[in-house]
């Protein structure tokens, strides 16, 4: 189950962790423990989620719904003293970052084969490979 701590705006978030992410290649051996403190919360501010939405957009590749502000959560099963961002449409969907190829097909945890989807779609389309032609 998810705390929900505060709402953020998508440029306040981008200010906090557009440097750490987007400079990041997603090598899990390259993975270094950037963290800020924010409303008495760690936070990660390197990830492939904040580079795919920054990099690709908060649209929904299939649906079109877009990613319009920030929460800051915590996962309460944790039991921590971390959090992280999540990013949700206006209809309060989550937006997620999709594999293009599936990596249970091969495919990489990089940016060239991620994009932007909305949880809804990202969950009917599963391990499969769509096409867009």
């Amino acid at each position: 189950m998810l705390k929900q701590i505060k709402t953020f705006s998508i440029k306040d978030v981008e200010s906090l962790v557009k440097n750490d992410s987007c400079n990041w290649n997603g090598n899990r051996f390259e993975k270094k423990k950037n963290d800020i403190t924010l409303e008495g919360y760690r936070v990660y501010t390197r990830s492939l989620r904040y580079k795919t939405f920054i990099e690709k957009g908060y649209k929904c590749v299939c649906c079109g719904r877009v990613g319009t502000h920030y929460v800051l959560e915590q996962d309460v099963a944790q039991n921590s003293h971390r959090a992280h961002f999540n990013l949700y449409s206006d209809d309060n969907v989550l937006m997620t970052k999709d594999h293009i190829l599936p990596r249970s097909k091969g495919g990489k945890d990089d940016i060239e084969n991620l994009q932007t989807m909305c949880q809804i779609c990202n969950t009917a389309k599963g391990n499969k490979i769509i096409n867009k032609n």
